[in-house]
């Protein structure tokens, strides 16, 4: 196993490191991508509820479980 999971999967609190983005959606791609969340990037979970908040360099980003599901991500 390589260690990868979903950013669900995750702690409040934890960090990570993207590995890649899992979506068929080309929309979420494209607006992951321009937000900064891209694979090699550190992200750290802030909060699991009422949606999920996670910091990527010094941007905060609210998303759905969806969204945070299709974040794939490798926990040091």
């Amino acid at each position: 196993m390589n260690g990868e999971r979903n950013l669900t999967e995750l702690k409040v609190g934890d960090d990570a490191t993207i590995a890649r983005i899992d979506s068929a959606d080309d929309k979420i791609l494209k607006k992951l991508m321009a937000l900064g969340v891209l694979p090699g990037m550190k992200v750290v979970l802030l909060q699991k509820f009422p949606s999920y908040v996670i910091k990527v360099g010094n941007t905060r980003i609210a998303a759905d479980e969806a969204i945070a599901r299709s974040i794939i991500v490798v926990k040091k």
